[in-house]
């Protein structure tokens, strides 16, 4: 982070005098938003907590505190005069923690689970952990809840997440991984991210299936809720039109989105179609289908970033693979005991058991057996023939 964490007592007065007095200085105020001045440098800046305040500073060098931030239980979102939305707990991840490094304490077994895996990637990408870490990412590393991702100029990420949800983000952009819950079993779960700026494009996975708001994805002036398809956006700043488009699946159908906003909401069910947003208190233009060589101009970085999608969740692919090695061992084994056991327990020349045996203790009859009784029928049909002729030549 460009700005360093700062003494949890120090007072917002020293905060300015810190920054030698040039810094602006907000109060939280009680609506449900507060306006921070400075155009687009909000959706560019870094977040720092400093104690109860929260310090805002702009790439080129200028700084915004908001005063008592965290003192209340429902911050307010932080707008531009533009219309783009910051909510508080998007805020909260950008700001990171104030303890990096919190992880590296926890007890064995309580360590965040990987939600995700990275599997494309070109040029410099960074993530900021929820812990407040930062590390370069390489194809293979996990992602976490909570992280924070930026590419560089002309760099790419590609991730594939639990539920085989891909998601691709093109240069200079940060989007933060809000949640992923996910219960391979059942399919069900919920999923959100936050793409603060950069060209983006994914394909849904099993959590969108499982109902119609379990899957979204949030931009400074919209939010995308996701039915189970394909999807290609730009998210930019205040002033520049924010475009989202529904694409066709590899298969060509075609699934379904809803762009919302304070000021209304649109549905997008047809390929192609796209719409463009310029601030969360204005409603989402009406669709238009656009041509195939605008879509690859405008999202082509992200589209080829984007992974090919698993068939099968990574843990139900692993239990399969799991339970098939076992099944294969356990067959095995039990074919060869069995017959085995069958061999030894079996008296020569008789599998059947349709013989007597005899032991120390004296003998004991073998279970019925139904050769014994077909022979002991014949025998007496013999024996009857026999009786019969003899009587019939006695004088």
């Amino acid at each position: 982070m460009a700005v360093d964490n700062l003494q949890p007592g120090i007072s917002t007065d020293d905060l300015v005098a810190d920054k030698g007095g040039e810094a602006i200085v907000l109060d939280i105020g009680a609506g449900p938003h507060l306006t921070v001045p400075g155009g687009t440098m909000m959706l560019t800046a870094d977040f720092v907590r400093a104690g109860p305040d929260l310090i805002i500073e702009g790439q080129d060098g200028s700084e915004i505190i908001v005063r008592d931030y965290y003192t209340v239980d429902d911050p307010p979102a932080l707008m531009t005069s533009g219309g783009a939305q910051m909510p508080a707990d998007l805020v909260h991840k950008l700001a990171g923690s104030m303890a990096p490094g919190q992880y590296a304490q926890a007890a064995p077994g309580e360590e965040p689970q990987p939600i995700g895996t990275v599997q494309t990637i070109t040029g410099s990408v960074t993530v900021v952990r929820a812990d407040g870490t930062e590390v370069t990412l390489s194809a293979g590393a996990p992602v976490f809840q909570g992280d924070v991702i930026e590419t560089g100029s002309g760099a790419s990420v590609g991730v594939v997440f639990v539920d085989t949800t891909t998601f691709s983000l093109g240069e200079d952009g940060r989007m933060v991984m809000d949640e992923l819950v996910f219960d391979p079993e059942s399919g069900e779960g919920n999923s959100s991210f936050s793409v603060v700026q950069g060209v983006f494009s994914f394909v849904s996975g099993q959590i969108a299936k499982s109902g119609s708001d379990a899957m979204s994805v949030r931009t400074p002036v919209a939010t995308i809720g996701i039915r189970g398809t394909r999807v290609a956006g730009q998210a930019q700043a205040e002033g520049e039109v924010n475009t989202i488009t529904l694409l066709p699946n590899d298969d060509g159908t075609v699934g379904e989105l809803s762009v919302s906003n304070d000021a209304g909401t649109i549905v997008l069910n047809v390929a192609n179609q796209t719409t463009q947003v310029l601030s969360f208190s204005q409603p989402p233009a009406p669709p238009v289908i656009m041509p195939a060589a605008q879509i690859q101009a405008l999202y082509g970085s992200a589209t080829a970033a984007l992974p090919p999608q698993p068939a099968t969740p990574p843990q139900i692919q692993a239990t399969q693979e799991g339970d098939q090695q076992a099944g294969e061992g356990e067959g095995e084994g039990e074919g060869e005991g069995e017959g085995e056991a069958a061999a030894e327990g079996a008296p020569e020349g008789d599998l059947e058991g349709g013989s007597e045996s005899s032991s120390e203790g004296g003998s004991e009859v073998a279970p019925f057996s139904l050769n014994d009784a077909v022979t002991r029928i014949f025998y007496d049909m013999i024996d009857t023939v026999i009786e019969w002729v003899s009587g019939s030549a006695s004088p």
